[in-house]
This record gives C-alpha cells, sequence and structure tokens, in this order.
C-alpha cells in the first residue's frame, strides 16, 4: 500500500499539536477542522490506547482522506466525523480538550458563536480549549473582507480579538486567554496570491501584520461546582 501521510508544508504547518497544555493520557480529543488528520494522530499517541482522538470536517473529500491515512497507521483510537463544526454529531459533556488551527476564521460572522456554543455543550466541566486561528488586530476594509486571496490566506474571516474573547464567554468559557503566536502572516498572503488574481498592492496593504495575527487561544469549560 502507498502511503498516504504527507507532510504539509511551512505555510500550512499546524503549531501547538504537542502543546502540554493540550492533553493527556486517557483523554478524549476533538479537532475542529481536521483535514486529513494529521493533527488527529498526534493527539492518538498522546492520549495513548485508553484515550481517544475524534477530528470533525465538513469536507467529505478531507473526511475520506483522513480515514485512508487512519487505515494505513491502523490507529485504533481514531475517528473522523462528516459535519459542520456548528452541529457535531456528538453527545454532551464527553470531550476533554478542543483543539483546531486556522478553521473558525473560515466560519461566516453570524455563525461564529455556534461554533463555540457547540464547543462548550461538548466539553466535560473543567474541559479545555486549545486552538490557534488568526484574528484581526483592527477593523478590515469592505475591499479586503471580500478579497479572495485574503479568504485563501485565512484572514479575510478573521473576528477582532475582543470579539473572539466575547464568543467565548458568552457561551459560558472562564479562564479565556489569547497570546499573539508573531507569526509573520505576509507569508500566508504570498501563498495566496499564487492562486489568486488579488495581489497586496491591489488592496494597499504593505504589511498584512499590521492588519491581523495569529493567536493561541485557551479557555476552560468551569468545573460544575465552580462559583
Amino acid at each position: 500500500m502507498s502511503k498516504p501521510l504527507r507532510k504539509r508544508s511551512g505555510t500550512q504547518k499546524k503549531s501547538s499539536p504537542g502543546s502540554p497544555r493540550v492533553r493527556t493520557w486517557g483523554e478524549t480529543v476533538v479537532d475542529l477542522g481536521s483535514g486529513a488528520g494529521f493533527d488527529v494522530f498526534t493527539a492518538a499517541k498522546r492520549v495513548g490506547p485508553t484515550g481517544k482522538a475524534i477530528g470533525v470536517d465538513m469536507n467529505k473529500n478531507m473526511v475520506d482522506k483522513a480515514n485512508a491515512n487512519k487505515a494505513y497507521t491502523n490507529a485504533s483510537n481514531v475517528q473522523f466525523i462528516e459535519s459542520a463544526i456548528t452541529s457535531i454529531p456528538l453527545p454532551d459533556n464527553t470531550v476533554d480538550c478542543i483543539i483546531s488551527n486556522c478553521v473558525i476564521n473560515l466560519v461566516p460572522a453570524v455563525e461564529k458563536q455556534l461554533v463555540f456554543n457547540e464547543m462548550f455543550r461538548l466539553l466535560n466541566p473543567g474541559g479545555r480549549v486549545a486552538i490557534s486561528d488568526i484574528l484581526a488586530r483592527k477593523e478590515f476594509t469592505e475591499e479586503m473582507k471580500k478579497s479572495i486571496a485574503l479568504y485563501v490566506g485565512c484572514i479575510a474571516g478573521a473576528s477582532q480579538v475582543s470579539d473572539y474573547e466575547a464568543f467565548l464567554k458568552n457561551a459560558g468559557f472562564a479562564d479565556v486567554l489569547i497570546v499573539d503566536s508573531k507569526n509573520d502572516l505576509n507569508v500566508y498572503f504570498t501563498a495566496a496570491e499564487a492562486k489568486t488574481s488579488c495581489s497586496a498592492v491591489q488592496l494597499g496593504i504593505t504589511d498584512f501584520n499590521e492588519w491581523a495575527g495569529s493567536f493561541q487561544v485557551y479557555a476552560v469549560k468551569p468545573a460544575a461546582n465552580r462559583e
């Protein structure tokens, strides 16, 4: 059998899959927007045979690729679900940690709160969120919001940092921590430009880091007895 697993390029690599804050032995972890499953397999190794790693993706082709990778690796504690991340077919209070990378910013603004509500529903009391996402440092122009290249580069749909924090708190999360990763977003847009006809010059932008940034986001679902 040929090897279906492939390494990502530098601009696609997901950050923080090995963070000790993310998962521990025996836990159940869910990856939102899991793609071909690379971070799911990393999580599966972390949680061990008594734990479980679940990937959720709305793209059937990506779920098929992930399952092909699962067959190749023979991972017994891995599951992939084809579903939108606004409504996931998993029971309440059954997950210990939720991870995600550059996915929530792609969700339409009117549906973003639903994603955080769904995370809260799935997590056990005391469960954690440990995700990476692109957030806006200042309000985008209408032209930027409509840019195909910015969408491809995971930038156009970015929420303001304050809005992201509000989404989490409105869902019920506590101990919200949003940390600027200081990554260079110009790299993302350069790759996106190659796939589209849009350029930074056309948008009047010289440095995307002034407009948005890559952030690590952490939050906790309060324990049942927490006041």
